[in-house]
């Protein structure tokens, strides 16, 4: 399957949220295209390293929503629904990028389920909290899921104020009791 790729200094990870902020021309064709198609585009890492800026992953998201900024700007609302892999990257003659999505190759931490246990109820609770107090988040997740560990954990690499290299390499060059331990770590530090 070909789609549009939107690379972007964003991390996002399946049933995770964000706004986009649409202005150029060729995005603003992407957005219209998805919509008219109702088909979605990717969104991923814009990557210095890789060839057009695209990384080996990306994420397939859905717009859910659009308005408008107080400057007339376009904003869309997106879903991530599944993480992708992507090859044959392409640019066409308005520099969008389209490439092939499949299924990724390797298995991910955030695909087989995890309990909670009690020893996360904090990490829960603080995710919570933080949507809590943050008006933005709650208006945009339509839908949570603060009693799936994957779902708290994903949320929490999204939402730390670390670099989005960092979180790449969490996301996908660790195995879960990595990310397990190292979220305990910083979330008790930090919110206790």
């Amino acid at each position: 399957m070909k789609r549009a790729i939107f690379p972007l200094p964003v991390f996002i990870l399946p049933s995770g949220y964000t706004r986009l902020r649409i202005f150029e021309p060729r995005y603003l064709d992407m957005v219209k295209e998805s919509l008219k198609n109702d088909h979605g585009f990717v969104l991923c890492q814009y990557d210095v390293d890789s060839y057009l800026n695209v990384p080996k992953y990306g994420c397939l998201v859905d717009i859910i929503d659009f308005s408008q900024d107080q400057q007339g700007q376009l904003l869309i609302d997106v879903v991530a629904k599944s993480m992708v892999e992507l090859t044959d990257i392409i640019q066409d003659k308005q520099q969008l990028r389209f490439g092939q999505l499949s299924a990724p190759k390797t298995s991910l931490w955030f695909e087989y389920p995890h309990n909670l246990a009690r020893d996360d109820s904090y990490l829960v609770m603080a995710l919570e909290q933080l949507f809590a107090a943050n008006l933005e988040l709650t208006d945009l997740y339509r839908q949570t899921h603060f009693d799936d560990l994957n779902w708290v954990l994903a949320r929490w690499l999204e939402l730390l104020p670390i670099s989005i290299d960092k979180k790449q390499q969490l996301a996908f060059k660790s195995d879960f009791a990595n990310i397990h331990s190292f979220l305990h770590t910083v979330i008790n530090n930090e919110f206790s």
